[in-house]
């Protein structure tokens, strides 16, 4: 409203400076008109950089040629004369030079858009053509009159309809190009163009200089110079701004996003380690899972989630997150879970956006659980999908985004590695518990003995080592106990054992004392045993009707004899280990045991254990065998292992096994 109370009031007064003086009023219309023509230019010109619209560029750069001509087309008008030498032909010359640079600029500038402008060269080329008119003019002399006696020439009135045609042209041309523009800025440009052609028809038809026509003429050339303005002046003011200010707009949003994204992959990077602790807590898989599906469903934000494991031609749910308790154990056919056999057919990630409009999901089981949005991701184990993690989304405006898919996967590579161990612990469990039950079966009792056995292992994952004890019957009266230990640990160590045990067991059944069982075994050993491996260990008979004890020593602690004063430790007489030299001899000692009297030997690793840097040592095994000389054999084991086992925090770093034999009295 207070745009047009403006235009009304200048229209007004140009209207009035024309009935008093029309040089007044034509100086006053030519000067706006190149005022806004050298405006154009200084605008386009200083805001190039952020002006992304050629057409714009090149009218902008046209603009100041124009006005050029437009200038001299008024210092040349009658009653100015401030150019001298020029006739009155000359100003109407130079509007006509003026309107068809307008014109030849408005056919151009649509050929200009997307080709790069190099704004320089089109100035130049601009100074040129305004240079050529002036010659033409001044000069040369040798353009068109468009003036003469009779009042305008053919010339003149053709050039003006020429001039209109090439408007029109460049209007079809520009709307050609109309999406280009943004529509403020294309409706401002058509417009300037289809006043411009209703005042150069204005100023052909008028005879009369103070007539309607040349006053419309004046008003609508005014006009059209005024929407040319706005069309280019308010796009090199205001949409550098609009353009500014949305690409720090966009750029805040796309920091804000890598913002985002950086501190989801954190919290996720963060939850999965969490995970990772968890699950690498234990080795038992349904624990595995079941901490897994906690923790990521709530990290992936989702409504509920489930685990399913591969079941003949069917997926077993065997964990499950916020679903009903009746879907555990539920075996999902083919049909149901074809989403499932989907993702593990391509052993990648399935993401669903929609599972009711998803042909890859059975939509009964979707509208059943109450899915909408699915992320399904494989568990793997050496090439072989063995499950599937489910994420589930109860909410259509909700979705998995590439972070949760990310995560989910990366979690999928920690269970798979999770699950080899556990299946590679279950497998060495097993074969742990074969040589355990042969290696460690002992005699609760034989004739005339009581016995005590007591072990624990260094590997605590396969629960098992190098450490073995044997006791049997040798012959009638005499009883042989074996406590050896050879070098190494786990499976390895345990497995070695079982050919040092065997052989010692089968020696003793051919020389009678321990110190040519030791040797025999030893050449045996010599050649079974790996290079680098051997064995210690204590072989003893006991002659149950004597209480006599022949021992010898392979590398092992001392023994301990316990009778109702005390417990003393004899001087073992360690020989060399066995499975090393083949020329080793043995030498061999032997105890007396009274009715009563309990004899122990033990493996290094008991005076060995440690906390910190201090061992258990010789000491503490004394004070605890002196508190429980009383005791029966096996109690006698289990308190020196429950005193080793409290003193090293449940922290050892080599096997431990204990056997201990009483002398039955007679009855």
């Amino acid at each position: 409203m207070v745009g047009a109370l403006a235009a009304a009031c200048v229209l007004a007064l140009l209207y009035l400076a024309r009935v008093g003086s029309y040089l007044l009023f034509h100086s006053i219309a030519e000067l706006f008109a190149i005022v806004v023509s050298a405006c154009v230019f200084m605008v386009i010109w200083n805001s190039r950089r952020f002006v992304q619209n050629e057409y714009l560029l090149f009218l902008g750069v046209a603009s100041l040629a124009i006005g050029c001509v437009d200038a001299a087309h008024l210092f040349t008008y009658k009653g100015v004369g401030i150019i001298a030498g020029t006739t009155l032909d000359t100003p109407t010359q130079l509007w006509i030079a003026a309107r068809t640079m307008q014109a030849i600029a408005l056919v151009i500038a649509p050929w200009m858009l997307g080709k790069g402008l190099n704004l320089r060269r089109v100035v130049g080329a601009w100074a040129v053509a305004v240079a050529l008119v002036f010659a033409m003019v001044f000069w040369w002399r040798v353009f068109p009159h468009c003036l003469n006696a009779n009042g305008l020439t053919p010339f003149k009135i053709g050039a003006e309809y020429a001039i209109c045609t090439v408007f029109l042209v460049a209007m079809f041309l520009l709307r050609r190009n109309a999406a280009r523009f943004q529509p403020r800025v294309l409706g401002f440009l058509s417009w300037s163009i289809a006043v411009t052609i209703v005042s150069e028809l204005s100023f052909t038809l008028y005879s009369d200089a103070y007539g309607v026509l040349n006053l419309v003429g004046h008003y609508t050339r005014i006009l059209a110079v005024y929407l040319l303005y706005k069309a280019i002046i308010e796009t090199a003011l205001t949409e550098p701004h609009e353009v500014l200010f949305r690409e720090l707009a966009e750029t805040n949003a796309a920091l804000s996003e890598r913002e985002s994204r950086i501190r989801r992959e954190a919290e996720l990077a963060q939850t999965l380690s969490v995970i990772d602790t968890a699950v690498n807590s234990t080795l038992d898989l349904d624990e595995i899972l079941e901490r897994a599906l906690l923790g990521a469903a709530q990290a992936v934000h989702a409504d509920s989630a489930a685990i399913s494991l591969r079941e003949d031609n069917g997926w077993r749910v065997k964990h499950i997150y916020r679903l009903p308790e009746s879907s555990i154990d539920t075996l999902l056919d083919t049909a149901t879970a074809r989403h499932l056999d989907i993702a593990a057919e391509s052993n990648t990630p399935l993401v669903v956006r929609d599972a009711l409009e998803d042909t890859r999901v059975d939509t009964d089981f979707a509208i059943r659980l109450g899915i909408r949005g699915l992320l399904t991701v494989p568990l793997s184990s050496a090439g072989k999908v063995f499950g599937i993690l489910s994420f589930h989304l109860q909410r259509a405006d909700r979705e998995f985004r590439d972070t949760d898919r990310e995560f989910a996967v990366r979690l999928a590579i920690s269970l798979a590695l999770a699950f080899e161990n556990a299946r590679q612990y279950a497998a060495q469990r097993e074969i742990a518990d074969t040589l355990q039950g042969a290696m460690l079966t002992f005699p609760e009792q034989l004739p005339g003995l009581a016995l005590g056995h007591g072990y624990r292992s260094a590997d605590e994952l396969a629960k098992i080592g190098g450490d073995f004890y044997d006791a049997f019957q040798v012959d009638e009266g005499r009883i042989a106990i074996v406590l050896g230990d050879v070098s190494g640990k786990g499976i390895e160590a345990a497995a070695t054992s079982s050919i040092v045990r065997t052989t010692l067991h089968a020696f003793s059944l051919i020389d009678a004392t321990p110190a040519t069982t030791l040797a025999s075994a030893n050449e045996a050993l010599v050649r079974l045993l790996p290079e680098g491996i051997f064995a210690t260990a204590t072989y003893a008979v006991i002659d149950t009707r004597t209480g006599i004890v022949d021992l010898c020593s392979a590398g092992h602690p001392d023994p301990y004899v316990c009778t109702p004063t005390g417990c003393i430790r004899h001087d073992a007489l360690r020989n060399r280990p066995l499975g090393i030299w083949s020329d080793a001899t043995f030498e061999q000692f032997s105890i007396a045991l009274n009715p009563g009297d309990a004899f122990v030997i033990f493996s290094d690793g008991l005076p060995d254990a440690r906390r910190g840097k201090e061992f258990f040592g010789e000491e503490r095994i004394h004070q605890t065998l002196d508190m429980m000389r009383d005791a029966d054999p096996q109690l006698i084991v289990d308190t020196l292992m429950t005193e080793v086992v409290t003193f090293s925090q449940d922290v050892h770093t080599d096997d431990i096994a204990i056997v201990a034999a009483a002398l039955i009295p007679p009855h």
